[in-house]
């Protein structure tokens, strides 16, 4: 079942490239959303940040595939991001994600809509940091 005016988020090329994954849970995460199922919204925004993240580090690095997959969010985040603002932003993401997912809320002054622009900044650092990549080394 979906909302009836549901229209997908649509992501960027480098977004799509990066995670799809991280795409087909946020969309699904604002289903439940628009349906009034917030508790399961929050869970499944975190979730999404988390493919986003681990692909993204993947990305870069390749060969730390295996170990990127097994680590928590926390520490793939410490260890293998290294632009400060992806760094930054996807980092307290991730501690609101995790509001959504315990019992216990440490950030009792934020929700599912802090959660969610965190994200948003997320992707953008991404889609900036890929596309001066590519700039910069279209114009050496």
């Amino acid at each position: 079942m979906q909302p009836q005016n549901h229209q997908p988020r649509e992501f960027s090329e480098h977004i799509t490239a990066v995670s799809a994954d991280f795409m087909k849970i946020f969309n699904q995460s604002q289903v439940a959303e628009k349906l009034g199922l917030s508790e399961i919204a929050g869970p499944g925004y975190r979730k999404s940040l988390e493919f986003l993240i681990k692909d993204y580090s993947i990305s870069k690095k390749p060969e730390a595939s295996d170990d990127i997959k097994q680590k928590l969010l926390s520490k793939v985040i410490k260890d293998y991001v290294t632009d400060t603002k992806i760094k930054s932003t996807a980092s307290r993401a991730a501690w609101l994600g995790n509001d959504e997912t315990h019992y216990y809320r440490k950030w009792e002054d934020k929700d599912i809509k802090d959660l969610k622009i965190l994200i948003e900044l997320t992707v953008r650092w991404i889609e900036s940091e890929e596309l001066t990549r590519i700039y910069v080394e279209d114009m050496p």
